[in-house]
């Protein structure tokens, strides 16, 4: 707002004394406004008859109280004289039109044009009515009107943010453009809804998306899509929730996509993501390849969960990375002929299905629709199930925690490589059992050293599970440092470390061989292999135990047998099973020279011998296949 002091006569003038002065508005005969405050709330006269005060002969005029004005304006004094036009300086914009203005950011150089200033950034407001549901005169048609307009400046700008502020927002179908990010105040403070039985959001173009808001599905309303993307690349999704959509997102095609942290709940599928021409044929999809989802999660689902298929176009090399698969009801998972994907840090807990992977049932594809290069690296998988289905060629575990988790291997075609992972006892593997194919790094290897005495020293070892039986084979090379003598050794041995031992007594049903042990208190699990049974009390040796058994604590079988743990486990040393075998003819140069492996403890080694007052460089290669 405008105000302005109107100063001419707020002191004594000379020679008006008794003046009438009238104010007028700017380029008009009318009238202006006076007040005697800078509030422009108390009213003055218009026209004013200044004071007097003769002094010397001279007769002095000035207003009564100072006098105030919001228009520009000049002064007619006795109808005889007039000033030139004078303009209040601004002090606020209230019911100004300052679009034109220009303005400097403080420490900057250039000035701008507020229009401009204010049309770098899209806020949807600016463009109409956009209510939240907690104004009674929100309106859904209303809302998709008002979006639909600021999206469209966005895209004739080339591009840019649209910004929701915070609230819950109805809105029924919305064709989002390329290069247009919908940005909200954050996913539990912008919640755009919408119980339309078709598309939500339509993809138009590439580079489109969202950030740091919740799309609604309310309602599963039949049909109901919250994002569709037809063949469209480098997709947005950056700290989003989709919820309670018959489809969450579907994707028919499209590249390089970078999402971040999207969370997907409570869908019948949460994500459609597919090598496809399209649903109708026309041929406009794509492969879906070389997309990248990290983080988030996908929970609630009924059918599936996340859906990587062959539908009629490739779907490979593809990445989820840190994503939680929880509580879903249907799959968690689907690998349908996709290939080569990246499955990295991901957790599976609460599903009644993990996992599903098979080909895909097109036979005219047969070169690009079966699943190859697999991978599950560094994650967890904790109850459920998991079905493994023909081709699976380089499918591999890597680094994964597998817990009672219930595999079916069917058709399979090539062994499935189980690399340095963890299974408890509670795994199982059904069907094709010889193709899941387990190794561990650390169990082959070569590794140096080095005597100078004629005592036997540990040059590698391995510590064995209780229950744990195995099979070791060496090939050792000894060159002496100090002189020229050197020897070669191949040796071979079996190995087994008994199952521990847990006294029990007070027992109110007999245990079952092969079936897991539970402490009641501690949560800890064995699977039972021995039970020397004198009736209300005994002992069992158990192994693949987690966990450590509480002394006094009830423990139960999978088949109803308990009894109270009397003391905790005891655990049993390594044994050789038979003795060290020459797989090769010894090779030495000095008699007394050795490589034997040895049983120490909880550990099996492989021990090498020098002489004394001789320096010999050891080099150890030991290969171990070890069961339980």
């Amino acid at each position: 707002m405008a105000v302005h002091n109107i100063a001419e006569f707020g002191v004594w003038r000379p020679y008006y004394g008794g003046a009438t002065v009238t104010v007028k508005i700017a380029g008009t005969n009318t009238n202006a406004d006076l007040f005697t405050d800078e509030g422009l709330s108390v009213s003055a006269a218009n026209p004013q008859t200044l004071q007097t005060l003769t002094q010397n002969g001279i007769s002095y005029g000035k207003f009564q109280n100072p006098l105030y004005t919001a228009s520009p304006y000049y002064l007619d004094i006795d109808s005889q004289e007039t000033t030139g036009v004078e303009r209040p300086a601004l002090t606020s914009l209230s019911g100004e039109n300052a679009s034109d203005a220009t303005v400097t950011p403080t420490g900057g150089s250039q000035a701008t044009a507020l229009d401009n200033l204010f049309a770098r950034a899209i806020d949807v407001r600016d463009y109409g009515v956009f209510l939240p549901t907690s104004d009674g005169a929100a309106s859904a048609a209303t809302n998709n009107t008002t979006l639909t307009s600021a999206i469209g400046v966005a895209a004739a700008a080339g591009g840019g943010v649209v910004r929701i502020p915070a609230g819950t927002y109805k809105i029924n179908s919305v064709t989002l453009s390329g290069d247009v990010i919908l940005e909200g105040q954050g996913r539990e403070a912008t919640i755009i809804q919408s119980e339309t039985g078709d598309k939500v959001f339509t993809l138009s173009g590439d580079r489109a998306g969202f950030r740091r808001l919740t799309l609604d599905g309310v309602s599963l309303q039949a049909g109901s899509v919250g994002v569709y993307g037809l063949a469209k690349d480098e997709t947005v999704f950056d700290d989003v929730q989709v919820k309670r959509f018959v489809t969450g997102v579907h994707c028919p095609g499209g590249r390089r996509a970078q999402w971040r942290d999207l969370y997907i709940d409570n869908c019948t599928t949460g994500a459609k993501l597919h090598g496809d021409a399209d649903a109708s044929n026309t041929g406009n999809g794509d492969e879906f390849r070389h997309n990248r989802w990290t983080g988030g999660r996908v929970t609630n689902c009924t059918g599936i969960g996340v859906d990587l298929s062959y539908e009629d176009r490739k779907c490979w090399h593809n990445a989820l990375i840190d994503i939680g698969f929880e509580n879903n009801t249907g799959v968690a998972l689907n690998i349908n002929g996709a290939r080569f994907t990246e499955v990295h840090g991901c957790w599976w807990a609460g599903n009644t299905t993990n996992l599903e992977a098979d080909d895909d049932d097109d036979t005219d594809a047969a070169d690009e629709n079966t699943v190859i290069g697999l991978f599950l690296r560094a994650g967890s998988m904790s109850g459920g199930a998991a079905t493994l289905s023909n081709t699976m060629q380089d499918t591999v575990f890597e680094a994964m925690e597998l817990s009672d988790v219930d595999f079916t291997l069917t058709l399979v075609t090539n062994n499935i490589l189980v690399l340095d992972c963890i299974e408890d006892a509670s795994v199982t593997i059904a069907g094709q059992g010889t193709k899941w194919t387990r190794w561990r790094r650390t169990n082959a290897g070569t590794v140096s050293g080095e005597t100078t005495d004629g005592t036997a020293t540990k040059a590698w070892s391995l510590p064995l599970a209780p229950g744990q039986v195995g099979y070791f084979e060496a090939i050792v090379v000894g060159n002496q440092r100090n002189g020229e003598n050197s020897a070669e050794y191949h040796i071979s041995v079996s190995a087994e470390r008994p199952g521990s031992e847990l006294a029990y007594d007070t027992q109110t049903a007999n245990f079952t061989l092969g079936d897991v042990l539970t402490g009641g208190t501690s949560g800890a699990t064995g699977r039972i292999v021995a039970d020397s049974d004198s009736g209300a009390t005994g002992t069992l040796t158990l192994r693949s135990i987690d966990g450590e058994f509480e002394d006094n604590e009830i423990i139960a079988d999978e088949s109803g047998g308990s009894a109270t743990a009397n003391g905790t486990l005891t655990g049993q040393n390594v044994a050789l099973l038979g003795s060290n075998a020459n797989l090769r003819a010894v090779r030495e140069d000095v008699t007394g020279w050795g490589a034997a492996f040895a049983a120490n403890g909880p550990e099996i080694e492989l021990q090498v011998t020098g002489a004394s007052s001789t320096t010999i460089d050891w080099e150890v290669y030991v290969k171990a296949v070890v069961n339980g």
